[in-house]
């Protein structure tokens, strides 16, 4: 089939094209998909639905959460920390992040929302005490720790898609403590296993939508557990710091 440009282009890849959007926007409703769900959404056969799972595994678009069910691949969520990027959330945060690893003495995390989980897009790393913690760009976060009970508390005031079964109920919250972290707008979670304690706030954009957390993340017996301690007092400050900035961007962006 010829196009305006006079390039020929195939009406099978644009069948493709159009196929794999459909699953990525189940995906990204439900959180993971299986065969029986992409051959029900795509109208086909379950071997005709397997190349197409199979075949966005082997690009990175979708991962095997188990067997027989695919969840967010690596190269979505790269793609998505480019496209925040492009919006200027990375790259303004960039700068008060290492402002707020100075005047706390530990590693500083930015993480955006994947559609499941959070996965850390931008690290500035303490080097200033001889015990501190190191975190890969590209890490995705399970569920449970301050940056999950964070997006998760203010999901109705996100724009991740929520799961298909309805929001999370704060008062019967299966992780636990999601109703206190909307009251302090804080989530502290530490790992006995690991020796780590993680300290978390919500990220706003100029019309006060969360759209990443910001976290100090160190040793335990470091990073202190009180929501009103200092790391709090200056995450907040942090938080406030790359909304502004946010503000500023569109409005000079405006003029």
């Amino acid at each position: 089939m010829a196009s305006q440009e006079g390039l020929d282009i195939p009406s099978g890849d644009i069948q493709v094209v159009a196929r794999v959007v459909q699953l990525l926007r189940l995906l990204g409703e439900a959180g993971s998909i299986d065969l029986v769900s992409a051959a029900q959404e795509l109208s086909v056969g379950k071997s005709t639905a397997h190349r197409y799972l199979a075949s966005m595994e082997n690009h990175g678009l979708l991962q095997r959460r188990n067997r027989n069910r695919y969840e967010f691949g690596t190269l979505l969520a790269e793609l998505g920390t480019m496209a925040l990027s492009r919006l200027g959330v990375v790259n303004l945060a960039r700068p008060v992040m290492e402002q707020v690893s100075i005047r706390v003495r530990h590693t500083v995390v930015l993480s955006i929302w994947n559609g499941r989980c959070p996965v850390v897009a931008q690290v500035h790393e303490d080097s200033s005490r001889t015990a501190h913690v190191v975190i890969r760009v590209g890490s995705t976060l399970r569920p449970g720790t301050a940056q999950d009970c964070v997006f998760r508390a203010f999901q109705d005031e996100s724009f991740h898609r929520r799961y298909r079964e309805g929001p999370v109920d704060l008062a019967q919250d299966p992780v636990g403590g999601l109703e206190e972290v909307r009251k302090t707008g804080v989530a502290i979670r530490s790992s006995g296993s690991e020796g780590v304690r993680a300290v978390a706030v919500p990220v706003r954009d100029a019309d006060g939508m969360v759209v990443a957390t910001l976290a100090v993340v160190g040793v335990t017996s470091l990073v202190p557990e009180e929501d009103d301690s200092d790391v709090v007092m200056v995450l907040r400050d942090g938080s406030r710091a790359i909304t502004q900035a946010l503000r500023a961007s569109l409005e000079v962006a405006g003029d």
